[in-house]
This record gives structure tokens, sequence and C-alpha cells, in this order.
């Protein structure tokens, strides 16, 4: 059983010694090329010259070169090619689980496709289904944005780690995912960061923290100034991984922007939206648009500091009112392009060998016919239950 298992492991781990193939055949087309031509000179030199002996040595010698320079490459390609296997473990995977996790929630497996032709069926013979929310498909921008946490952490140390293992490609739409994650750090940091946190940071930060990293007669000594500025830059960067948590968290992400329309008809209704913003301002004389804007304003000084926090937060809710097109629209375009670049790396990841043949099971699925036991078995639970259903609302008894 053991020796089984192993020769099973190895000849699994072979085709590992043919990728990439464009190597494997230049290198065999160059040298069959020059065996050709030393062949062909052979024919024409007469036999027994001392020409013709060196012609035959060569060509002896490039047949020999050939199946050596094969042989390493074979060789030089298994050691690589296993190598990446279990470096690449984890990218490989992520790629893989987000290609599955996309059918389930676009519904393109075949029990889904199979139940919503039972659904179809049912509404057809005037049955009324109660739908959720949770129950339609998602877009490729939703689930892409949902993911971001998961992805994004794999993708980055991949980039920064594994870099020698990828190709050329690879590592192009890798650099284009992490850029465009950072157009949607970026601006959700500036969504976020519009509330009392910023400015209490900056203007009322927490100086008893100062303490655990100073020693109480330097804190004693030192001046207050001193003491603010100190006390403002720890408290930015508990703001900054405030919102790195955030942004890595799930549930957190979509707890905090619950009211951004990101997604494939946010995208579109939020570029209309901004279209129609700036044929307005661009319509708007400059001198009414001035007048209006400083009619707008406010520039009585407040009384007090609670005053100002006050005025700080009203316009800080705003902005954010303000810009919420401008970031649903940013962040959907963004996800868009990551989803393209994944769809690529999918591409790439398809000719290589083991994860290659997973990857391309996997887009296969959402072709399968319904003819399948899964989607048959799928679709008759589910004809069954909607069966029963129609009969109540009909007030029929259910037919067998």
């Amino acid at each position: 059983m053991q020796c089984r298992d192993r020769i099973h492991q190895a000849l699994s781990f072979l085709s590992f010694a043919f990728y990439p193939k464009t190597t494997l055949i230049a290198c065999t087309v160059f040298s069959w090329i020059i065996i050709v031509i030393l062949g062909a000179a052979m024919t024409v030199i007469p036999r027994g010259s001392g020409f013709y002996d060196l012609v035959f040595a060569l060509t002896t010698g490039a047949v020999g070169s050939s199946i050596v320079s094969l042989v390493v490459e074979l060789s030089s390609n298994y050691k690589h090619n296993k190598l990446a296997f279990h470096q690449l473990r984890d990218y490989y995977n992520t790629v893989l689980d987000h290609e599955l996790y996309k059918q389930v929630l676009m519904q393109q497996t075949p029990s889904q496709r199979a139940e919503k032709k039972a659904r179809e069926e049912f509404e057809a013979a005037g049955g009324v289904e109660d739908s959720s929310p949770y129950d339609q498909p998602q877009d490729i921008i939703q689930i892409t944005w949902e993911r971001l946490p998961s992805l994004m952490p794999v993708f980055k140390a991949t980039l920064q780690d594994q870099k020698e293992f990828l190709s050329d490609g690879e590592i192009d739409e890798l650099e284009s995912i992490v850029s465009e994650y950072k157009q949607i750090h970026d601006i959700l940091s500036r969504h976020l960061m519009r509330s009392p946190l910023l400015y209490d940071a900056l203007n009322h930060p927490d100086e008893g923290y100062l303490q655990s990293l100073y020693p109480a007669d330097v804190l004693q000594n030192m001046p207050d100034w001193v003491r603010h500025h100190l006390a403002s830059t720890e408290s930015q960067k508990a703001c900054s991984r405030y919102v790195e948590a955030i942004l890595s968290d799930g549930f957190l992400l979509a707890a905090f922007t619950k009211d951004l329309d990101i997604s494939q008809k946010g995208l579109v209704d939020n570029r209309q939206e901004l279209d129609r913003r700036e044929e307005e301002q661009e319509a708007q004389p400059a001198e009414d648009w001035d007048e209006d804007d400083f009619d707008s304003q406010d520039f009585l000084e407040p009384e007090d500091e609670e005053a100002f926090r006050a005025q700080v937060e009203q316009t800080n809710r705003e902005l954010n009112q303000q810009s919420r097109p401008f970031v649903s629209w940013l962040i959907s375009d963004c996800c868009q392009c990551i989803a393209r670049s994944i769809d690529i790396l999918e591409k790439y990841i398809a000719q290589k060998p083991y994860y290659g043949l997973m990857i391309r099971h996997t887009q296969n699925v959402a072709r399968e016919p319904l003819s399948g036991i899964f989607a048959q078995t799928a679709y008759r639970f589910e004809k069954k239950r909607l069966d029963k259903k129609l009969a109540r609302q009909k007030g029929s008894a259910p037919r067998q």
C-alpha cells in the first residue's frame, strides 16, 4: 500500500517536469535544426574524407548534447515547479476558493441552476414564492468587495515573498490588484477618518498613554507642548491601526460601508450622478456659484470648544454625504478591475500542472448541463417542496 501511494504521488508530480513547454520546445527545435543541417551536410560530403569525419563527429555530439540538455531542462523544471507548488499553495488555493465562492454567490452551480429552474416552473404555474435578498445572485463587484479582506493579505504576501515563482504576467496582474486596492484603502481611510476620531487625535490626544512609553521623571520634566505632540503622534498611529482593522475584517468593513452602493448597478448609477453634478456645475455661472458658495458658509467663529467640535462634526457628515457617490463609484470601479485581474490570474494558473487541472475543472462546473446527478437531485427536492407549496396556495391536495 505504501509503495503504491508513493508511485501514485510520483506520477502526479511527473507533469511538473514538462512545464513550461516553451523552453523545452525551443531547445528541442534548435537542437534538431542543427542535427538536420549536419545530417544534410553528411549526405553531400564524400565518405572517408576528413571533413566527413568532422561533420559526423559534430552530428554525434549534437545528438548527445540535445539529449543531455533535454534531461537537464526536465530536471530543472521538476525541481522548480515542485518547489513553487509548495511555496505558492496559499496563493493557488486562494484563487481557487475565490472561483468556487464566486460561482456559489452568482448561483452558477448546477444545483443552484436546477433549483432556479424548479422555481421558474413554480411561478409559471401560478405559485407565489417569498424571495429573500439573500437568495438573489450577487454580481462580480459585490463578490470581489466581500472577498477583499481574505484575498489581499495572500496576494500581497505572494507578490512580496514569492515573486521568483511567478510568471511575468502574474506579477503584472498582482501589482495591478495591489495598486487598485491602495486606491480603495486611501479613499476609505479619508471616508472613515471624517469623524471626531481624527479631531480628538489632533487636538485632544490621550497623554496618559505616554506613561507606558516614558519613565515618570522624563514625563515630569517634559514640556507641555512636547507631551501634547508626542501624544498626538501616538493617537494618529492608533487611528491608522483602527482603519487597518476595519479594512481587514469583512464584518466590520460591511458595517462601516453599509451606506455605500458597491455593485454593478452602483457603478453605473453613481457614475451618472457624478456626471449630472458636473454638468450642473458647468452650467452654473461663475458669479452665481461664488455668491451661493459664500452665502452658504458660516464664517462666525464658535464661542467655545464644544461649539467648534459640533461644527466640525457637522461639516464631516456633510462631506461624507456629498462624497458618497464618488466613493461608491471609485470602490466599485476598483473592484471591477481587481475581478478582471483575478480572471487573468486564473488563466495563468490553468496552464500550470496540478492546480491547472483543478481550476479548469472548477470553471467547467458552471457550464455543466442540468442532466447531472447532483443537479437532478436538487431539482427533484426543490420541485417536490414547491409542488406542496403550490397545492397549499391553491387549496388542493398535493399531487403524487
